[in-house]
């Protein structure tokens, strides 16, 4: 009986073998390169985005340098075409551009002080509360407090951007930003707290360094008028809230208190429009200084500043907000619906009319 046997076995000359690692880091290179190409537009917004330092400045060349071969020959076309199917066109754009001053018609007569507006139920103060990390609680504070009035309308919750300013417009375009805020909303005001984050070196159009060099100063003073104007141009009054003492006071003396008052001297050459609210006087014990406690009518203590030495309580953010309807009363009439004039008819058929009814004040005054 024939017994079968197996063939034997060829050698597969075909097998697949390893590759060699100088080809895998080839293959890496050439993938993370035609990755970069398609995604330069983006790669360089996040380049913009870092913190400063020469990490920062090697990500700007290199994306750059992606951007001179992926946008001439339209390689960034199908990114965009994605996002625009998601919903996100302009994802990927940046913002450099900050507005200059504008200049009045004739520099020489002062600026006109605009008529003081009257608000009511019926025609409220239409308002916006927008700004860095300390704009939030404040913000939420006049919130609360504003329907008391009753003719003070907030639009939307607080507009609040973590660690944003008029330093870096690549990281958050401010003015920008607002200006199509106030068109969409039709504001009669805007409630802005900027500047604890612009105590660094500036970039975008008309970047300078270093920080508070006199050109720095220039610079910073154009973005804050540039700023107040493009705000006053929409219709809107501006409440710009200082930045408040610190902690860490050599830091705010040195670098805050300088910031407070260019923005201080470019409120008052627009007044009635622009409002610098002070917050020093009401943060603080003896009306300067940082403090953390401020004492109470019944002879206690109130904590006012949270454990970072810089952002609010909601106690500390009260009182803020107290600042700001204290200014806003400065500035618009937000009262006298309250008490309307009335009128009689006399004997002779004339009418006459009597004054605002006094309030329960006065009249414990009086007696």
């Amino acid at each position: 009986m024939a017994v079968k046997t197996k063939p034997p076995k060829i050698a597969d000359d075909t097998a697949r073998r390893p590759m060699a690692a100088g080809r895998i880091w080839l293959v890496l290179a050439i993938a993370l390169l035609v990755g970069g190409i398609l995604n330069a537009p983006g790669l360089r917004k996040t380049a913009l985005g870092q913190p400063l330092g020469w990490q920062r400045d090697v990500a700007i060349f290199l994306s750059d340098r992606l951007n001179e071969v992926s946008n001439p020959l339209f390689l960034d076309q199908p990114r965009a075409g994605l996002q625009a199917l998601a919903g996100r066109s302009g994802d990927d754009d940046v913002d450099l551009s900050l507005p200059s001053p504008t200049r009045p018609a004739n520099p020489r007569l002062p600026p006109k002080v605009p008529v003081k507006k009257s608000f009511s139920p019926l025609a409220p103060l239409k308002v916006a509360i927008a700004g860095d990390s300390l704009s939030i609680t404040p913000g939420e504070s006049l919130i609360n407090l504003s329907p008391a009035t009753g003719s003070i309308a907030t639009i939307g919750s607080v507009d609040g951007h973590v660690s944003t300013g008029l330093a870096r417009p690549e990281v958050f375009n401010w003015p920008a930003h607002l200006s199509e805020v106030i068109s969409a909303g039709g504001l009669d005001a805007v409630v802005l707290t900027l500047g604890s984050n612009d105590d660094q070196n500036l970039t975008g159009d008309g970047g300078v360094g270093p920080l508070l060099s006199p050109e720095w100063e220039t610079e910073y003073r154009r973005r804050v008028g540039g700023l107040m104007d493009s705000i006053n141009a929409k219709g809107a009054t501006l409440f710009w809230v200082a930045i408040p003492p610190m902690s860490n006071d050599v830091r705010y003396d040195t670098r805050y208190k300088p910031m407070n008052e260019i923005v201080r001297s470019e409120a008052a050459k627009r007044p009635g429009k622009v409002v610098l609210v002070e917050t020093e006087p009401v943060l603080t014990f003896l009306g300067s200084g940082y403090a953390q406690y401020l004492p109470t009518a019944d002879g206690g203590f109130i904590q006012i500043r949270t454990g970072d030495g810089i952002h609010f309580t909601r106690a500390g953010g009260d009182l803020v907000a107290e600042a700001v309807l204290a200014a806003m009363r400065k500035t618009f009439d937000l009262d006298s619906w309250r008490t309307p004039s009335t009128t009689s008819a006399s004997k002779k058929g004339a009418t006459t009319t009597t004054g605002p009814t006094p309030t329960t004040t006065e009249v414990r005054k009086k007696k």
